[in-house]
């Protein structure tokens, strides 16, 4: 009877999604309140339409756009996930992001002429996966062979894409008409299947199927698999790893790789939408690679919680298009968003204090249960 009761009394595997559920509530009760100081007479209409992902005013289209959204950020969110269970932290998920679009665009305009259907499109997707990961080549070298801190390496190569970015697009890729890169040929634009017919919108494509199924995919190396088991044991102490025969510096490379060419993934999936995304000539990182770090948070590094995270900022990010409607510049759009990250961002530091205070519970109840066998 006690063993039974100490089964039902044992939270501790309920730590991670409880904490999510805090950071998600404290960031939206932050939300109304900017809202309600910011216009007080449509603060609360804005705020409802805000939770609700705007599909009280546009309806069941919005889901087209709620997928649209979620994909880019469910790759680097997933991305984000592995790499942080192996310990490295990956903060190039911004350049690798965008370095995977630009690959996936110059593959589409200079060689789609010379793939047969449908490699249109999976070509300059796998040259996109590739580019990412080969952006992340640099600092894991740094990493695993020269023990430099991968947030620096990872963050200086964020900006070097970001400058060499602007001369790739000017000299191969640039609009000068419209300021942006050139429009991708159609045929190798994301095929759509029966997306259209499923969100009633026509710009709607595979594409949030595809970073689902990666999200499944890696979530079974992880859990499933002796290299995920390996990743996540160099990740939690790498030392006791070396000591136990595991490969660490071959692990660093294979982690910051695969974080990499998930971003790259998220780049290329986002630029090859039926919806027609650009890369503008501006001095600005991708912001899909640092919400990637939010989603990861939400998730408290899981695959498949990134799936739910992912959605759920692009739910925030549906809704908030509708801002302007009750009033509020679009920026407040970015100043919730924000609070959302900030939040996600405590999500693992309460998940540690909620784990502590289970393991404290469960002490005591074995204690008690103790006592009671004596």
């Amino acid at each position: 009877m006690s063993a039974k009761k100490e089964k039902k009394r044992d939270f501790s595997k309920y730590t991670g999604v409880l904490s999510s559920l805090i950071a998600i509530i404290s960031g939206i009760i932050i939300a109304l309140i900017v809202l309600m100081t910011t216009h007080p007479d449509k603060g609360f209409a804005a705020f409802t339409t805000l939770i609700t992902g705007g599909f009280g005013m546009g309806g069941i289209k919005n889901l087209g756009s709620l997928f649209y959204f979620a994909t880019p950020i469910l790759c680097t969110g997933v991305a984000m996930c592995l790499a942080f269970q192996a310990g490295i932290f990956n903060i190039g998920g911004p350049g690798q992001y965008s370095v995977g679009a630009l690959a996936a665009i110059l593959t589409s305009l200079y060689f789609s002429k010379d793939f047969p259907a449908p490699f249109t499109w999976i070509v300059p997707l796998i040259v996109a996966t590739l580019a990412g990961a080969l952006w992340a080549l640099v600092p894991g070298i740094l990493k695993a062979y020269f023990n430099v801190n991968v947030v620096i390496g990872t963050i200086m190569f964020n900006y070097i894409e970001m400058y060499y970015m602007m001369h790739w697009i000017n000299d191969y890729c640039y609009d000068a008409m419209k300021g942006q890169t050139r429009a991708i040929p159609a045929q190798c634009k994301l095929p759509q299947w029966f997306m259209p017919a499923l969100t009633q919108n026509k710009t709607s494509d595979i594409g949030i199927l595809i970073a689902i199924l990666v999200a499944i995919l890696i979530w079974i190396v992880m859990e499933k698999t002796q290299l995920g088991y390996e990743l996540k044991a160099c990740g939690k102490n790498a030392e006791a790893s070396r000591y136990a025969g595991i490969k660490s510096k071959r692990n660093i490379m294979i982690s910051i790789l695969l974080s990499g060419a998930l971003c790259g993934l998220g780049g290329g999936l986002t630029h090859l939408s039926v919806s027609g995304t650009y890369i503008t000539m501006k001095e600005a990182l991708a912001a899909e690679g640092f919400n990637g770090i939010a989603v990861c948070c939400l998730a408290n590094n899981s695959p498949l919680g990134a799936i739910f995270g992912a959605l759920f900022m692009a739910f925030l990010t549906v809704g908030g298009n509708y801002m302007q409607i009750f009033g509020f510049q679009r920026e407040i759009v970015s100043v919730i968003t924000s609070v959302i990250i900030y939040f996600a961002a405590f999500s693992l530091f309460l998940k540690q204090a909620l784990e502590r205070t289970a393991n404290k519970k469960k002490t005591e109840v074995n204690k008690v249960t103790g006592e009671e066998l004596k």
